[in-house]
């Protein structure tokens, strides 16, 4: 079970810090050309290529015409190398005990935050995911004019309308699973900070003449630091100026927001291309090669009595097997008699070299595990006996397949 799951979440978690990387290097551009909405829904990005990137099958024939990717094949195919089973089995504890803890540490902030929600001290804020609500502090009508409180309550039940909390799951959730990759956390307080950009343009566009009474809005509110949940928190961590600055900026016009679309489109549908393109290279350069092996066995029955000299004559049985194709690390086993040999075929230390590691039974009763190193195209032997009854020897002669 390690040596499956643990490649698959390493190699997630390598393209999900693609993702991430190319998102920060675009995402001050698409805000500025294609506004707040697009930026946020640009994050889309990193659930797409993580789930291409663990699809099963076989996205080979799928992507042989995917050229361009060359570099980000290669990357992959060089930093997902599986680990050995014990390596496999080491970070699969260390995975789920990461797992557990983030997991554990997101319960006990939620948890405090809703105990200072139903004391009336946090907030204003959305939370649940089955029956969402509006939370207010005790303060709000207080501190807050009333076309202050409108609009903060129009804010926050944008949050529930758009879906945002249960996008703060997933995001949760991937820190979970990639706790042990840093760029999962600074990505996730990015989305969480183009989440509330993207909250205050869709209520200003619904509001355009109450700008100055947002931001003040917004400068009573940013006092501390909110707990870390999957809420959404009016007093979120987002930098001040930059929310009060994209207040001002003009929304982009329709042919504006139709080409961002597009451009994100093909931007996803790129993302998901080279995410299949680098699996495919990384199976092509990381699949086992295969062997055929050319087996010839000797068996020596029990002695027969003659009456040339009064001696012992061995009658001997050769037989020779047909080939067999197996791939590196498969098993395979032939039998003769009472004798029984289990071979595995694995590269050597050169490419013209191989080792075979065997099992040799006699009846039940293991006998031997030889281990021979030999050349591609050379006959490789294992002899058992004293020259007596009963012996037994294989030949093997093994070629590569293309």
């Amino acid at each position: 079970m390690a040596s499956e799951l643990m490649p698959l979440v390493l190699r997630a978690a390598l393209f999900a810090s693609l993702a991430i990387l190319v998102l920060l290097a675009v995402r001050r551009p698409l805000l500025r050309w294609a506004g707040a909405a697009l930026a946020y829904q640009a994050w889309l990005l990193v659930p797409i290529v993580v789930a291409a990137s663990v699809l099963p099958g076989r996205p080979a024939a799928i992507m042989q015409s995917v050229q361009v990717l060359r570099p980000v094949q290669a990357l992959a195919a060089q930093a997902t190398t599986p680990p050995s089973a014990g390596q496999a089995d080491t970070l699969l504890l260390v995975w789920v005990g990461g797992l557990v803890l983030t997991a554990l540490w997101f319960a006990i902030e939620q948890r405090a935050f809703l105990r200072q929600a139903d004391a009336g001290i946090a907030g204003p804020a959305s939370l649940g995911l089955l029956r969402p609500r509006i939370v207010l502090p005790q303060d709000f009508s207080a501190r807050y004019s009333p076309a202050e409180q409108a609009l903060v309550i129009a804010h926050e039940g944008a949050h529930i309308a758009r879906g945002d909390l249960h996008a703060n799951l997933l995001a949760a959730l991937f820190q979970c699973v990639f706790w042990f990759n840093p760029l999962v956390y600074f990505g996730a307080r990015r989305f969480r900070q183009d989440q509330e950009l993207a909250c205050d343009a869709a209520v200003m566009l619904r509001h355009p003449g109450q700008r100055r009474s947002y931001a003040e809005a917004l400068l009573k509110s940013h006092t501390g630091v909110p707990r870390a949940g999957l809420h959404c928190h009016w007093q979120s961590p987002h930098p001040t100026k930059e929310r009060i600055m994209s207040l001002q900026h003009t929304p982009p016009g329709i042919l504006r927001r139709a080409a961002g679309r597009c451009i994100l489109a093909l931007l996803a549908t790129g993302a998901f291309a080279a995410t299949l393109g680098a699996r495919a290279e990384q199976a092509a350069s990381t699949a086992a090669p295969r062997y055929s092996i050319e087996l010839a066995l000797t068996t020596v029955s029990a002695p027969d009595i003659t009456l040339k000299a009064d001696s012992f004559l061995k009658q001997e049985d050769k037989r020779v097997m047909p080939r067999i194709l197996t791939a590196a690390g498969q098993q395979f086993a032939v039998a003769s008699g009472e004798w029984r040999v289990e071979m595995t075929v694995r590269p050597g230390n050169a490419p013209d070299q191989v080792w075979l590691d065997g099992k040799l039974f006699k009846g039940s009763n293991l006998i031997s595990e030889p281990r021979l190193l030999t050349q591609l195209g050379e006959r490789a032997g294992i002899k058992v006996g004293n020259g007596g009854s009963n012996d037994f020897s294989i030949a093997m002669t093994v070629t590569q397949q293309p």
